[in-house]
């Protein structure tokens, strides 16, 4: 396992430059918190595997952990690379869907744009982060809350 503090290290490192650069552009219509909570879902995902190679296993432990920051934070901006593609795919798509049916005007959906894209984008960043604690196991309240898909489908009737 990646040491935790590193992996901690390059996602403080990395939500500073996702506060000092990536959210102050005005013409980004898709809300903040989705990408927060899949960089979370990352971070889960890196702390459990081991970055370090065997090539670095018995060096100082300053040089590791310096290994694991830089290979932490290059992980996590290429998993928002990924994500800020789906999510413009999911602005893009919405965009489409919502206006080419007519449901709501242009001008509407302008002014709620942030709105619509995050009632996609919130619900599948949460899905991501489910998926990424249930394959780390480190999220043990998920455990708990698991319900059978014949449970579920009982409530729907």
């Amino acid at each position: 396992m990646t040491n935790l503090k590193c992996v901690f290290l390059a996602g403080l490192l990395h939500v500073i430059k996702f506060l000092a650069f990536d959210s102050r552009s005005p013409n980004a219509p898709a809300p903040k918190l989705p990408s927060l909570i899949v960089g979370l879902a990352a971070m889960d995902l890196i702390w459990d595997n081991n970055l370090v190679p065997r090539l670095l296993q018995n060096s100082l432990a300053v040089i590791r952990r310096i290994y694991e920051v830089i290979v932490s934070y290059l992980l996590l901006g290429l998993v928002m690379v990924i994500w800020k593609t789906v999510d413009n795919i999911c602005v893009i798509l919405l965009r489409i869907l919502i206006i080419g049916i007519g449901h709501v005007s242009e001008s509407n959906y302008e002014n709620n744009e942030s709105y619509w894209v995050g009632t996609v984008t919130v619900p599948l960043s949460l899905l991501i982060l489910a998926i990424a604690g249930q394959a780390t196991g480190h999220f043990p309240v998920l455990r708990r809350v698991q319900l059978h898909w014949k449970e579920s489908l009982r409530y729907i009737h």
